[in-house]
């Protein structure tokens, strides 16, 4: 819920430049009163709510607890998956068609993410059996 908030208060933060930019596209701050009348909302407003996203991520990550061993392991589990990207652009570099590449490879990943999610096997599988096609 708080991790909703921040969101919601971010987008509302991320509202606010607009608000200037149409003043200053009319008025170029000429300091009219609408100039001085928005610069009175928006700024006290940004600052507030950052304010409030700021103590709301505090709270957040208070007591978040990191254990690099289950990172290292989530990251290598999903390694051979993220490099797609780099061996769909080795393979065009190399002459290949980037659409069939790019279908080849999806396919693989799929059927390669079925064996290690469902039988537990090691992701690395992933990489020693792709198609040479």
């Amino acid at each position: 819920m708080r991790s909703e908030r921040c969101c919601s208060l971010s987008r509302c933060i991320m509202s606010l430049p607009p608000s200037a930019a149409n003043t200053h596209a009319n008025q170029w701050f000429e300091r009219t009163l609408d100039d001085s009348a928005i610069r009175r909302i928006i700024l006290p407003e940004g600052f507030l709510a950052v304010d409030v996203v700021l103590n709301l991520l505090m709270n957040i990550a208070d007591g978040m607890v990191v254990w690099p061993n289950v990172v290292h392991k989530h990251v290598m589990e999903e390694l051979p998956f993220m490099a797609t990207e780099v061996i769909l652009m080795e393979c065009v570099k190399a002459g290949g068609d980037r659409q069939e590449l790019h279908e080849a490879i999806r396919v693989h990943s799929m059927d390669a993410g079925k064996v290690v999610k469902g039988e537990g096997k090691n992701p690395m599988i992933f990489l020693s059996v792709l198609p040479k096609t």
